[in-house]
């Protein structure tokens, strides 16, 4: 009780430390298997599924759009928050206090990339439709080279803060690098849940509901005109709105409402989460990186031309060089 007073009336890093480490007693025991299982499911599929995005892309030059080479950027970033998790442990860090945030900071960056990438596809794809001039008054190349640097620029500076929110805790018989509720960190949060979740969703949900607008408007005044070249393009563009916003929000709903408990809570009121925390950080890990496996699915392999371009890289480049080698 002691404990829970001190931390209601300044922060105390033990108090939070043995917080976790009750929560992690009372975690049910599949959770760390089954969370490590998802970890390796998704490595190995996040992967496969990016090395063919690039691949597909950077190969066939029909596919060297601006929005495949924001597609492509979004891959380059989920391959590296891959390596980054795997080279080290989700939880575990014995390195010492800058190794966790510098861990931390990376894939925040990547995850931020990812989520300002998606963004701008929306925004792009806004303007296309509705003001398709304004893309032939700039190079595309020069375009997308700005966008993209400002992306990478602006997920940095999101991140920053980010090392002020979390600490390496030391348990029991381990350490880990967990985010603490200091005054500071939970100011930040709240900051940060508002720039780096409400406003991309209430982008996306604008630009959306607009292109669905526009693509109405056309079809019923000339159904000739055929924005998306689909037999029912209004059909497959309500389906597309809605898998992007579920998969926003599968994705990132988490770690946004984990934000919005750390800035609205008092730390006594946190620790009062004691059965539910350990089980609820290890889904928003899972959630936030299943991002990875999801991105090249809705961006590129529902894509007819993707799967087209992706048989064409098999049958001239992979089969070639293996009857090749066969030969040899």
């Amino acid at each position: 009780m002691s404990n829970i007073t001190e931390a209601h009336n300044e922060f105390d890093i033990h108090a939070w430390a043995q917080f976790i480490t009750k929560s992690r007693e009372v975690e049910p025991p599949w959770s760390a298997t089954v969370f490590i299982s998802f970890v390796y499911i998704i490595t190995i599929t996040g992967i496969l599924e990016n090395v063919l995005t690039c691949a597909v892309i950077y190969n066939d030059k029909t596919m060297h759009t601006s929005t495949n080479f924001y597609l492509f950027n979004l891959a380059v970033s989920d391959l590296i928050v891959t390596f980054t998790v795997l080279l080290g442990a989700p939880d575990y860090f014995e390195y010492g206090q800058w190794t966790c945030k510098v861990h931390y900071f990376f894939i925040v960056v990547l995850w931020n990339n990812s989520v300002l990438t998606i963004t701008v596809l929306s925004i792009e794809r806004y303007m296309a439709i509705w003001y398709p001039l304004q893309f032939q008054l700039t190079p595309m190349w020069r375009r997308v080279l700005k966008i993209i640097t400002a992306i990478w620029i602006m997920a940095i500076l999101e991140t920053i803060p980010e090392l002020w929110t979390v600490d390496l805790v030391k348990l029991n018989r381990s350490s880990i690098c967990s985010t603490v509720p200091t005054p500071t960190a939970r100011v930040i949060h709240g900051f940060l849940g508002l720039i780096t979740f409400l406003i991309p969703l209430a982008i996306m949900t604008f630009v959306y509901i607009m292109i669905a607008l526009k693509v109405n408007i056309t079809q019923k005044s000339n159904t000739s005109n055929k924005i998306f070249n689909h037999h029912d393009n209004r059909r497959k563009l309500n389906k597309l709105v809605i898998i992007l916003t579920l998969s926003y929000l599968l994705c990132w709903m988490p770690f946004f409402m984990m934000r919005v408990l750390l800035f609205a809570l008092e730390n006594y009121q946190l620790m009062a989460l004691e059965k539910w925390w350990s089980l609820g950080q290890r889904v928003i890990y899972i959630n936030s990186y299943f991002s990875v496996v999801l991105n090249p699915i809705i961006f590129s392999l529902i894509s007819t031309k993707f799967r087209e371009s992706l048989k064409r890289l098999w049958v001239t480049n992979i089969k070639k060089r293996k009857l090749n080698i066969a030969v040899v």
